[in-house]
Parts: structure tokens; sequence; C-alpha cells
């Protein structure tokens, strides 16, 4: 009972859904579409925080790097629901894909990984993260983005910031290929490289204080238990996240509003839990946990959700918009560039994360001010 009773947000989410199949109009014809795009948000929200506890729970049983890439392809695969749900709404709004990698990027990179080193370093003056493993993630983030975000700018066979059908499905295979071989280093040959080697959280008086547990027994039913909640929590978010992106799809366009903004909502309401707990991680001293979720879901869009929503594009016939716009090129280099460099030194401290903090702000500032 009290198990179910902490799934309040499933049942939540199962009542509305089935309010919204039962509406005999679409949930955009509905009035008062602010007041309703909001309650839809808030409710999406809470059962996309419920995915994130129990993949939380399957990272207690499992272990690391498991956990996170549990977290990361749950958001995957919202995030690529979300987008084909727009595309096939609105064949004017061709940039929304491009806007959503974008923001996904500088959401990851600058503002979740900015708030891990600026809280923990607030909370522990100075933390150790596993240069080896960040900057493999780096490694993959860097490429992967000028392929998809910066490189159609400067192609000739297309017209347009476009790519042509051979260069979206030759950048599609190398990127899968990619992070095959990412996932085959993280998970098998160099696990160790993406652990956490921090000392045990200061805050306490014990100096014999035992190391921090990654993993801990479980049996098979709650293993079980454990991912039927995350499938069933997260079939219900991809259903209610396409509704929301095309109530946020018509209002942008109904005021006016910049285009970007758009991608930019989705982002954030897709990568909040996320957010979040790469934030818990950071005040608990283990800032490589932080690192694993915050680049883990930028590379996890790059390399999954990007030839997801390419292959869908291409069978749909629509052609992306994928260039970057010279200031936001501009930011997310400048965002990866510092990155690496903070990243690079193994400690971290409150300069460095204020510096990727400023870098997402001015982001999100040119959008609204271009």
């Amino acid at each position: 009972m009290t198990r179910l009773k902490a799934e309040w947000p499933f049942f939540l989410c199962l009542a509305t859904a089935a309010g919204v199949i039962a509406l005999p109009i679409a949930v955009n014809a509905l009035p008062y579409q602010s007041l309703v795009g909001l309650a839809l948000f808030l409710i999406t929200l809470s059962a996309i925080f419920r995915v994130t506890h129990h993949a939380d729970e399957l990272a207690e049983m499992l272990g690391e790097p498991y956990g996170t890439l549990i977290l990361t392809l749950s958001a995957s695969i919202i995030e690529v629901a979300i987008m084909i749900t727009v595309l096939g709404h609105s064949e004017s709004n061709s940039t929304f894909v491009r806007d959503t990698i974008a923001a996904t990027v500088m959401i990851t990179v600058g503002l979740m990984l900015g708030l891990a080193m600026f809280i923990g370093a607030f909370v522990h003056r100075q933390q150790t993260v596993n240069t080896e493993g960040a900057m493999t993630y780096l490694g993959l983030l860097i490429p992967l983005a000028i392929l998809t975000l910066i490189l159609p700018n400067f192609t000739h066979t297309s017209t347009g910031p476009t790519l042509a059908v051979a260069q979206e499905i030759y950048i599609s295979a190398a990127a899968i290929a990619l992070y095959a071989i990412f996932l085959f280093i993280q998970t098998r040959r160099h696990r160790q490289l993406f652990k956490d080697r921090a000392a045990p959280e200061p805050l306490t008086f014990d100096p014999e204080t035992p190391p921090r547990k990654h993993k801990r027994s479980h049996s098979r039913q709650e293993l079980l238990t454990s991912i039927g909640w995350l499938i069933g929590n997260l079939l219900l978010v991809v259903f209610l996240a396409e509704e929301l992106a095309i109530l946020i799809d018509d209002q942008l366009e109904a005021k006016s509003l910049p285009a970007a903004l758009g991608g930019l909502c989705v982002a954030m309401l897709v990568l909040a839990p996320e957010c979040l707990a790469s934030i818990n991680a950071a005040l608990k001293n283990r800032l490589q946990r932080a690192v694993n979720i915050a680049l883990g879901s930028g590379l996890a869009t790059l390399s999954l959700s990007v030839p997801a929503i390419l292959i869908s594009a291409l069978l749909m016939g629509h052609t992306l918009m994928l260039g970057l716009d010279p200031s936001q090129m501009v930011m997310m280099l400048a965002t990866l560039w510092v990155a690496n460099i903070a990243l690079a030194t193994e400690r971290t401290n409150l300069m460095q994360g204020t510096v990727l903090l400023v870098l997402f702000l001015t982001f999100g500032f040119l959008i609204v001010v271009p």
C-alpha cells in the first residue's frame, strides 16, 4: 500500500491520459490553452520525476554506470517522441529539432554541469572528478555537436543550413557506431574510468567512515518491480509529452514568441529530473556521478536521439534546418571549450561552475534578445 501511495503520479497521469483519449476534441482545441498547458506540464513533470526515481533505484541495484545509462536512455526516448510529434504537427517549424538538440547540449553542459560544480564547490570547497572518464564524454560530445549543429552551415550539397540525405545517413551511422564503442568502454573495457574516486564525504567527524557503496543487494522481485514502474511511467510520459509539445508549439506561434523557446522548454521538461539528480550527487560529494548524468544525457541526445529523428524526418519527407545561428554557434563552442578546461584539472572549484552558468544564461538571453 505504501508503494502504491508513492506512485500517485502514475495514477494521476493514467487518469489524465484516459481523459485526453476520451475528449471529443483535441487538447489544443480546448479553451484556456495556457492553463491547460501548465496543468499538463506539471502532471507530466511529476511522472518524469518518478522515472528518475526508479532509474536511481536501478542504479543502486545494478551499480554504475548502468543506472546512469538507464536514466539517459529514458530521457532520449521522451525527447525523440516529442520531436517526432512536433514534426508531424507543424511542418512550418523546421528548426524545432535543431533548437531542442542545441538546448539539450547547453542545458547538460552549461546548466547541469555548471550547477553541479557550483553547488558542490560551495558545500565542499573543492571536488574531484575522474578526468579520463570526463574527457571520454567530451571527446564524443564535441565532435558530434559539431557534425550535427555546425557542419550543416558549411556543406554545399544541400541548400541552407541543412544536410543532404547521404550526409544525414552517414552522420547517423557514425553517431551510433561511436556510441556503441563508448558503451563497450563504459560498461566493459574501462568501467573504472566512470566510477567515483572521491574520498568519503568530508561532512563527518568520524575518520573511519567506511567507503560508499555503489551497489546494494536486491531481490529479483525488487528489480522487476522497479523496471515495471519505470516502463509504465515512461509510456505515460511519452503520451502526455506529445500532447504538451503540440500545445507549446501552438502557443508560441499564436503569441509570436521566438521559436527557439519551444526547444528550450521541451529540453528543460525532459532534463529537469536529471538536473536535480546531478545537483543531489554534487551535494553528496559525488561529482563523478553528476558528470556521468550531465554529459551522459547530452551524449545520448547526440548519439541516439539525433539518428532517430534524422531517419524519422527522412521517412516523413521533412527537411530539417540543423545549422545553428552564428550567436548560438559561438555560445555552444565556448561552453564546450570551458567544460573541457574545467574537467581537465581533475579538481573543480566555484569559478568553473560560475563561468558555465553564465554561458548558459547568455545562451538563453540571446534566444529572447537575439
